[in-house]
């Protein structure tokens, strides 16, 4: 997930719109407010200040205690493991569940024992271990296994989630939650041996499609805010991902096709989507079952649908019957990019290539890079490597770097190198990662060069690419660079974005550049998003913000005290209008949809960066997410969550909830428009 930026530790779009709403009054007192700030303010520069986590953890606030305790996680502070421990058992719930997951944040396995033993605290507490236990991983096996039959039905979900991540996957907790008398347990028992998708759960779960209770209706099971979603057709759309012909074997695989051709019928267009992405895996036998998905009456299971065909060898009358059948953009981007990997032809390969919409173009020059021939691929892109739309030229180098490793990869090489001088820092930067895995001595000069070019882009992408490309070069073989290119990468002047600094980490040459921490704003700043986010939302009043859609509004609930500086600068750019007139530039038929470019293709970004805010809440349906490239990469990108996702569970920062329009989320279409995003 692209968000590309220049510096962190300056949001400008931010600044001076805390003051823009007047806040209830405060559950902080003033002294409390200033503690609040300078955690946050730790938190924001990445700067390890343990006396202001430690004062805040000492806190007879909780709501302070709490930040404190999450600041000790966020920064990565080991030396606070042993307090963390003990405030598992601290007198309010909020706070012990907090330290369980910055436990989690640590990884922590001193902290097993600790973290066994809080399964049996109150519910919130438990919860939270059972997912730092899920997050120590292997070590934590044996308490993991041994108690995912946990009483509490939240907690044994998610320790059935934690089985979920161990390497193998023990398949027997996740097949005794199938007949669990909790929807959450089996919902969760099912995506255990779906999302791995074991092979031992095969036949258990064939046996779970007959189960009754996955028919009944989805208004029947209701999961509370910020849960994962336990409805029976989120269960059954876990049966319809495990049922791929890799994990059925040859014994299972007429059963599975069996159940499948049920499913891919389902009323449910999520559980049909899944359906068809598991029946591509059975090849020619499923394809007539394929083909009538792209006559849905929906038009992402039509999407994936198209998606689905990838690889297949059609009549060509068909694939362009099927192109005829449908003229919405993202289903025949989706069908070009299918029968280009498929050696097809489509009408797209001629007349997207001169379209006037540079959506069409770059459409055409991604799919080149999915052809199963290098050379077609190259033939394809050529002559979009000229094109005046940027967006378009950065794709079409990107499809000939996909061959750089096959037969004529050094004239492929060649083309990809004249790019590193492109007007575009987007098209340099996809042109330096691509030589980056295979980087040479004899290319520095032209990298450097490139790098200094990239001083005056307005987004750090080249600059990073441009080290990344340096340090491999070094990694690789660090004898065949002169003397003299020694001295000129030296000689480079040490940036102040710390995410460029990151990149040079470990490489000799650039050993006096300091490390990675931001720069922090004044005090008052963080005590006015203290007073503006935290404060309404402690006070049960936090703020909402209203995305206006083509397709209607969607309305999202602001979680001012898990992530108060994402939810800062959301609503200032918001307010800036840095929202009004976009599009959704991806959309995942039931993943996400991911918004906040206006590039519009993915790769724009407000030219600064925000820290993460990784926090306990959790992606179930609705979740809205920040888009990174990386740790600490966030801008103006979001994603809401179409379905419950919990291997992005504490991986990317969740700062708002969707609160009203699930409808609408859910018929979002990849290009949709966006008017505006309100913040009243």
């Amino acid at each position: 997930m692209a968000a590309r930026v220049v510096a962190l530790g300056m949001l400008v779009a931010v600044a001076g719109c805390a003051t823009a709403r007047v806040a209830p009054a405060s559950l902080l007192a003033p002294g409390d407010v200033t503690a609040y700030a300078r955690v946050l303010a730790a938190a924001d520069a990445r700067r390890p200040d343990t006396a202001a986590v430690d004062a805040a953890i000492a806190s007879a606030n909780p709501a302070v205690r709490r930040a404190g305790v999450l600041a000790a996680g966020q920064l990565h502070l080991h030396s606070t493991a042993p307090a963390l421990r003990a405030l598992l058992r601290d007198a309010d719930s909020t706070v012990a569940a907090r330290a369980a997951f910055s436990l989690a944040l640590l990884r922590d396995s001193a902290s097993i024992a600790a973290l066994d033993s809080a399964l049996s605290f109150s519910e919130p507490v438990a919860v939270q271990a059972a997912f730092a236990l899920g997050e120590i991983g292997e070590l934590a096996r044996t308490s993991i296994v041994a108690r995912a039959d946990s009483a509490l039905p939240a907690v044994r979900t998610e320790l059935l989630l934690a089985t979920a991540k161990l390497r193998p996957v023990p398949a027997g907790p996740a097949i005794a939650a199938l007949a669990s008398a909790d929807p959450c347990v089996r919902w969760a028992g099912a995506y255990t041996l779906s999302r791995p998708r074991v092979p031992a759960g095969i036949s258990a779960m064939l046996a779970f499609s007959r189960d009754a209770r996955l028919l009944a209706p989805d208004a029947a099971v209701r999961a509370p805010a910020g849960a994962y979603e336990c409805a029976p057709s989120e269960t059954r759309a876990q049966v319809a991902r495990a049922l791929v012909r890799g994990a059925t074997g040859d014994s299972l695989a007429a059963p599975a096709l069996a159940v499948l051709r049920t499913l891919v019928l389902d009323e449910a267009p999520h559980v049909r989507i899944n359906a068809l992405r598991s029946l591509a895996s059975f090849g020619d036998s499923a394809v007539a079952l394929i083909v009538d998905a792209t006559r849905d009456h929906d038009a992402n299971v039509r999407v994936a649908a198209a998606q689905s065909l990838a690889g297949r060898k059609l009549a060509g009358d068909l694939w362009v019957s099927l192109w005829n059948a449908d003229s919405s953009t993202m289903y025949r981007r989706s069908l070009l990019e299918s029968a280009t990997r498929s050696g097809a032809t489509l009408p797209a390969h001629t007349q997207w290539r001169t379209a006037r919409d540079w959506r069409l173009r770059a459409a055409l020059a991604d799919a080149a890079a999915l052809a199963p021939s290098p050379t077609t691929g190259t033939t394809i892109a050529t002559p979009l490597l000229d094109d005046p739309d940027p967006r378009v030229r950065q794709s079409a180098v990107a499809a000939v770097a996909a061959g750089l490793d096959s037969a004529g990869g050094p004239s492929r090489r060649a083309v990809v190198l004249d790019a590193l001088h492109d007007p575009d820092f987007f098209v340099r930067a996809t042109a330096l990662l691509a030589l980056a895995d295979s980087a040479r001595a004899s290319e520095l000069p032209a990298v450097v060069a490139s790098y200094r070019l990239a001083a005056r882009d307005s987004g750090n992408d080249a600059r990073i690419a441009a080290i990344r490309y340096v340090a491999n070069a070094w990694k690789r073989d660090s004898t065949s660079i002169a003397d003299s290119i020694r001295r000129l990468i030296a000689a480079l002047p040490v940036p102040d974005d710390p995410l460029v600094r990151a990149e040079a980490h470990g490489l000799p040459l650039l050993a006096a550049w300091p490390g990675t921490e931001g720069v922090s704003r004044a005090p008052d700043w963080y005590e006015a998003v203290v007073r503006d986010f935290v404060s309404p939302t402690l006070a049960r009043i936090p703020l909402r913000a209203r995305i206006e859609t083509a397709r209607g509004t969607i309305t999202l609930e602001l979680l001012g005290e898990d992530a108060p500086l994402t939810a800062a600068n959301f609503v200032g750019l918001a307010r800036s209008g840095f929202y009004r007139n976009v599009h959704f530039h991806r959309v995942v038929p039931n993943f996400v949809a991911q918004d906040g470019d206006p590039r519009g293709d993915g790769n724009g970004g407000p030219g600064y960066a925000i820290r993460d805010e990784l926090n306990t809440q959790r992606y179930s349906r609705g979740a809205v997410g920040m888009a990174l490239s990386g740790p600490d990469t966030g801008g103006s990108q979001y994603f809401l969550t179409l379905s419950p996702q919990p291997h992005l569970d504490a991986r990317y920062t969740i700062f708002a909830r969707v609160v009203g329009g699930e409808d609408v989320m859910d018929h979002l279409v990849q290009g949709d428009a966006i008017t505006n995003i309100v913040v009243p």
